[in-house]
């Protein structure tokens, strides 16, 4: 029984508070557990991580309330929380909220409301005097329900004395109410609510009674309280207004859990099966081991998966599977809950807080044995863990770009690690760092070169467009072996997907006269023109700003929209074959998840000709009708200032083309280029991951750039240049007395020095040995944090997947 605990907050401080348990609570609070405490003026969520007897220097306050009778973080998860802490420079607090599905939401509101003398006064003053009176006015107003505060104010502007006068009268009572909403507490189920006896309804309704009782008999039935809350914020609080009356009826209903189907009898090819004997020789030995498995695209990696998630559950474990962002989409989902059905909890971002909390619940329990998620899937309270995969490993979207700053795929294999389970990671274009790591022993190499069925890979045609420029005299988007190709497919009946990973219609909109470019006012970058919009956007901030008909330099009304991106693709396309049904696929035409999986599934049914799209189009889809895949602009990623810009151009195309092909009929894969001869295009025209992985090693040798270093970048941000620039000069003088095995470069400006109004100079750490390269960001935010900056003036990002 401990008379304190240690609580990490969600603040951005790198240490953990002391607070003091009162009586009732010491036998009950452990490590892991959730406890709402003071912070300040405000009350926050925590996680306690360490009980014990040692008071703290100055006066401990109390513990408000604990959450969790049984703790939200096990131990085991605890421990990964402090890892990815540690190796992320994160403060703890905020590392700990991550791993959790939402906090509990802490409302305070003060409400005014009678007291019992003051609602005998009321009834009296009623009849004797007059409506008008101000003092009248109020206890009419509080004799059948309270009110607060601010809605008071509103409905009483003048009132402030009269209210302070009932108040000293004890008339009413002004009191801080406060509600709390925390999902993992909540109903296990969905929240339904239908209309109840009309007679109950209340004779004056407010506006959000009237709305819910209107809609209930306009709409006969029960309905899921979560979509009616987009329309009205406030129809659960409501609903459970009118439920005391019986106006209405609500009850909880479990969500139900789709059931496993017979299995579908597939036989392994000879690479498949010797890839899922390894790793189910793994997963029985139950000692950590992990796995690289090099597919190229459609050499069936998933149906190793499913396959080698039976061998966990067979073994009687548990098993998690991390796919990218883009990759989660129903289909992908529904794969799973085929093959072991509600054995099956679905982890992902787009889920609401009780979607999510109610997932949580059902892995905790152990009822959910098999986790399919993104990125923070790796979070997931999943017991007895045997197996671990990370499909696309190479994917940029599993590194969060918010603190903390971790790798899904990393911190994967720690956990996997740390719980003696074996780990896969599978990709047709691995990392770089993945690779490497086969070369050092750390994963063993699992090799599937060929397609299933033994389908063979697209034929790649590289179309030099300088020389279609010579031959044609035309700067036509497309190339002339691109416009036959379409054309054959399109009679043929066989689909086609065009790729090109710019937003837009225009990049940029140049006045031909002074060159003056038109500028985000928040961002040093140029403003995309989007047509169907008619206006200019920034993709950083999303500011918009009208299209200009003069130039806002010189007035000159010579403006020019240079440049392409996908919806003048699109535009381009829709001119050219006016009969083809098009469709187009990037963050501009993509609203929700529900939009991209139903465009999906109709070019899966054919009910489209052609996708144009943006890198959504080009990962994961296996699409059997899909013959043909041009790529407009295949060197479009090789001019960004960032040492891993041929890897992911590499990684890009060779996904693209993948796409091609995937069924009964051959497919063919058109890329139109500027730079043929870069080794990044021409190694990916001929799938030959090998060589495209000693070329870019070679450079990254000679750079001293990852895997042969471990790699940090730490930005300074400030909304005053001024102060920006003092701050970064002075950090970098702070810290050229770095320990040995360090070398720093910078301060320099970002490559997008200006971001959402705030100006940004960077530093880059190359180190040897990780734990010197950690000195040096602890001694930088240490540097920081006594200078008294804000605490979001300084990032620091280890093994950062962008330089920009």
């Amino acid at each position: 029984m401990s008379r304190y605990c240690d609580v990490a907050l969600p603040v951005p401080l790198d240490q953990s508070f002391t607070y003091e348990l009162v009586e009732t609570l010491r036998h009950r609070v452990r490590p892991g557990a959730r406890v709402l405490a003071p912070f300040g003026p405000r009350k926050l969520t925590g996680v306690v991580v360490r009980c014990h007897d040692e008071p703290p220097e100055q006066q401990a306050r109390q513990i408000i309330r604990l959450l969790d009778e049984e703790p939200a973080l096990s131990e085991e998860l605890l421990r990964l929380g402090r890892w990815v802490a540690d190796y992320y420079c994160a403060p703890i607090g905020e590392t700990l909220k991550t791993m959790l599905p939402l906090g509990v939401e802490v409302k305070e509101t003060k409400v005014v409301r009678l007291t019992p003398r003051g609602a005998e006064a009321a009834a009296q003053f009623s009849a004797a005097v007059s409506a008008d009176d101000p003092v009248v006015r109020v206890l009419r107003a509080l004799e059948h329900k309270s009110l607060n505060l601010p809605y008071f104010k509103r409905k009483f502007p003048d009132s402030a004395s009269v209210l302070r006068s009932l108040e000293r009268k004890g008339y009413l009572t002004v009191a801080v109410e406060v509600e709390e909403r925390d999902p993992l507490r909540a109903r296990d189920g969905r929240l339904m609510v239908s209309a109840g006896d009309p007679s109950k309804a209340p004779s004056k309704p407010t506006k959000g009674e009237r709305w819910l009782l209107d809609y209930l008999a306009a709409h006969p039935g029960e309905h899921d309280i979560e979509p009616l809350a987009v329309e009205r914020k406030d129809v659960s609080r409501v609903a459970k207004k009118l439920e005391r009356s019986g106006a209405v009826v609500m009850r909880v209903e479990r969500k139900p859990v789709a059931k496993a189907s017979a299995d579908r009898q597939v036989v392994l090819n000879a690479s498949q099966q010797r890839a899922y004997d390894a790793v189910a020789a793994s997963i029985h030995s139950g000692a950590y081991k992990a796995f690289l498995l090099h597919g190229v695209t459609g050499s069936g990696k998933t149906e190793v998966y499913l396959r080698s998630i039976d061998a966990a559950l067979e073994a009687g474990k548990s098993a998690m599977l991390l796919v990218p962002e883009i990759a989660l989409t129903p289909q992908v989902a529904s794969q799973f809950f085929a093959r072991f059905g509600d054995r099956v909890a679905i982890l992902h971002s787009a889920f609401t807080g009780w979607q999510r909390s109610e997932q949580w619940r059902r892995i905790r329990s152990g009822e959910a044995r098999v986790v399919v998620g993104t990125r923070s899937g790796v979070f997931a309270p999943v017991t007895n863990l045997g197996l671990v995969i990370v499909d696309e490993e190479h994917e940029s979207s599993y590194k969060q770009e918010e603190t903390p700053r971790y790798h899904g795929r990393n911190v994967a294999i720690v956990r996997a690690a740390e719980a003696g389970a074996t780990v896969l990671l599978g990709s047709a274009t691995p990392s770089l760092e993945s690779r490497y790591n086969v070369e050092l022993g750390k994963y063993e190499l699992l090799e599937m070169p060929e397609r299933i069925a033994q389908r063979p890979m697209p034929v790649v045609e590289v179309v030099d467009m300088r020389d279609e420029f010579v031959e044609t005299r035309r700067n036509d988007m497309f190339s002339r072996a691109l416009l036959d190709e379409l054309e054959q497919k399109l009679g043929a009946g066989e689909q086609t997907m065009v790729l090109l990973n710019r937003r837009g219609f225009s990049m940029y909109v140049m006045c031909r006269k002074c060159g003056e470019r038109v500028q985000c006012e928040n961002c040093s970058v140029t403003l995309t023109y989007h047509k169907r919009e008619h206006r200019l956007l920034c993709h950083y901030c999303d500011y918009a700003a009208p299209v200009p008909s003069k130039c806002p330099a010189c007035s000159s009304e010579y403006m020019h929209f240079q440049g392409s991106g996908s919806e003048k693709v699109e535009d381009e396309l829709r001119r050219l074959f006016a009969k083809a049904r098009i469709a187009r696929l990037d963050r501009d035409t993509v609203k929700g998840r529900d939009h991209y999986e139903t465009v999906l599934q109709a070019f899966r049914e054919h009910r489209y000709d052609i996708l144009v799209g943006t890198q959504m189009i080009a990962k994961g889809h296996d699409i059997p009708n899909v013959t043909l895949v041009g790529v407009v602009s295949a060197d479009v990623g090789l001019g960004i200032p960032d040492f891993r810009a041929a890897e992911r151009t590499f990684q890009l195309l060779t996904q693209v083309a993948g796409r091609a092909g995937r069924g009964v009929l051959p497919g063919k894969v058109v890329m139109q280029t500027y730079e043929p001869g870069h080794y990044a295009i021409r190694f990916a025209a001929k799938q030959d991951y090998k060589t495209f992985y000693e070329k870019e090693m070679y450079y990254r040798r000679q750079m001293h750039y990852p895997p042969f270093a471990a790699l940090a970048m730490m930005m300074v941000r400030s909304q005053k240049l001024e102060e920006s620039l003092a701050w970064s000069g002075r950090l970098g003088r702070h810290l050229q007395d770095l320990p040995d095995g360090v070398y720093m470069q910078g301060p320099a400006a970002a490559s997008v020095h200006k971001l959402k109004t705030e100006y940004r100079y960077q530093f880059l750490l190359k180190a040897r040995n990780r734990s010197v390269l950690n000195q040096a960001l602890r001694k930088a935010r240490a540097y920081a944090q006594g200078e008294g900056w804000p605490p979001t003036a300084l990032i620091l990002d280890v093994d950062p997947m962008s330089l920009l």
